[in-house]
């Protein structure tokens, strides 16, 4: 019973954070409020709960219910009074509010839309199953995150010897800590550290996830067509079923990919719509997405650079125009000042990738590049037990008309994802690990981060190619 009130607390501080950030004049569709809500409401607990544990308050159940308590107290009385002040310019307008019996009646649903929502379902409640048959087992999921998580739950804080002393080792110390205190948080809401508890966060990140792909889909397409495609993204082998990354591993991949699923969307409606919600939206997911993991700060820098150049080669936007475009990187960055801060404290016994990423370094190891490209061949084409046809299916659209895969207006989807992977062979090349080592265990997690954007890309190119 505590987990499942910890998760509606999540549930309903997200809701009404999005409720405030779309302000007066925009409104949030149902399954775009659904879609969005536990991942930003696990975010802004989680920031809330460093930013405790940063000015050296205990994360006790007490301090910690009071952190939930204050916001969402505050999130409800402005709710009201955005509510007040939106009827009061529905009652001034002639036409007043929509209503029940003035909106379109939706058709009854056909075979194949009830086909498509029962594979939905299958594969949620397998993943759920999944999670809940099980302790924590994979290696990251324990030496990482779980591990951090008990750290931040039975020390209470942030300033303890497992994190500061060098002696006290432990895999990946300075990665971000959005995870292990969002698992600290139902821990201690559900009174004990039970792992297949815990994990029942990474669950709910993948329904959000499918939500929020059908949400962008629903948006453009027809409500069968955009079912049809949710349930062939929910089935996806590498969400359901790898148990090194899945949705039921207890990995950060999926999470981060639901994080930066979000923040691209934001900008790419921003890009269409040119509306400021989006960009207060964006602003919220892009230190999210920073706090997630490592890999988050350069996937934040690639999504806003790619949606700077397409603003300016595809929308034909002014470079001047694109001014608040960086105003809501820096303000997600300035979000996060304190965890920078409290991170350079932290000390380094993995890879230094700033150090690392230097010419001498990357020109010695183009002797890797041949290994690397096989590699990426091999992950895209042939894993179909993990990807299905997502590989294939991107390049022969890309194949049919590279032009229009390059310039067309949702071309950013496609962008981001190629701009990530070329960073991270520029990593390879310099990582001091094995790459035979290194990429059976690694490369597909990677892969993850952006895949949503790929298939959304290929959904909306396969629709495009059908109506021209």
């Amino acid at each position: 019973m505590g987990v499942l009130l910890a998760l509606a607390l999540v549930q309903a501080v997200g809701c009404l954070t999005l409720r405030a950030l779309a302000g007066q004049s925009s409104r949030l569709r149902s399954l775009e409020l659904w879609s969005l809500s536990f991942g930003a409401g696990c975010g802004i607990l989680s920031l809330g709960l460093f930013y405790l544990a940063y000015g050296g308050i205990a994360l006790n159940p007490t301090n910690n219910l009071l952190l939930v308590a204050g916001p969402l107290g505050g999130l409800v009385v402005l709710r009201i009074v955005l509510a007040r002040r939106t009827q009061t310019l529905w009652t001034s307008n002639s036409d007043g509010p929509p209503t029940i019996a003035t909106l379109p009646l939706s058709h009854p649903l056909s075979a194949l839309e009830w086909t498509s929502l029962s594979v939905v379902g299958l594969c949620i409640v397998i993943v759920f199953t999944d999670a809940l048959s099980q302790p924590l087992l994979a290696f990251d999921a324990r030496a990482i995150w779980g591990f951090k998580a008990k750290v931040l739950y039975f020390e209470q804080g942030i300033y303890n010897e497992a994190f500061l002393d060098s002696d006290r080792l432990h895999a990946k110390t300075r990665y971000p800590q959005l995870i292990p205190l969002a698992e600290a948080f139902i821990a201690s809401a559900s009174g004990g550290f039970h792992e297949p508890a815990i994990k029942l966060l990474f669950p709910c990140f993948y329904v959000s996830l499918i939500l929020l792909v059908g949400s962008e889909l629903s948006r453009a397409f027809d409500r069968c067509y955009a079912l049809l495609s949710m349930s062939l993204f929910a089935s996806l082998p590498v969400f359901t079923i790898y148990a090194n990354g899945g949705a039921a591993s207890g990995y950060a991949d999926l999470p981060l990919a639901y994080y930066v699923t979000a923040l691209s969307t934001r900008l790419f409606r921003w890009l269409e719509e040119g509306t400021s919600c989006n960009l207060r939206q964006a602003l919220l997911f892009a230190g999210l997405t920073v706090f997630t993991k490592t890999e988050g700060l350069a996937l934040v820098l690639i999504v806003f650079l790619a949606t700077a150049l397409a603003g300016w080669l595809v929308y034909g936007r002014s470079v001047w125009s694109l001014w608040p475009l960086l105003a809501t990187g820096l303000g997600g960055l300035i979000c996060l000042a304190p965890w920078f801060l409290y991170q350079a404290r932290l000390p380094v016994v993995d890879e230094d990738f700033v150090k690392l990423l230097k010419p001498e370094n990357l020109a010695g190891g183009l002797d890797r590049l041949p290994y690397i490209l096989r590699s990426l061949v091999k992950e895209f084409f042939l894993k179909p037990h993990l990807w299905s046809l997502l590989g294939l299916s991107a390049t022969v659209l890309i194949w049919r008309s590279p032009k229009n895969a390059i310039r067309s207006r949702f071309s950013v989807l496609l962008w981001i994802p190629i701009l990530y992977v070329v960073v991270l062979c520029a990593i390879f090349l310099v990582i001091p690990w094995k790459l035979e080592e290194l990429f059976p265990v690694a490369l597909t997690r990677l892969m993850m981060h952006t895949s949503p954007l790929v298939f959304l890309w290929i959904c909306f190119e396969l629709e495009s190619a059908r109506s021209s």
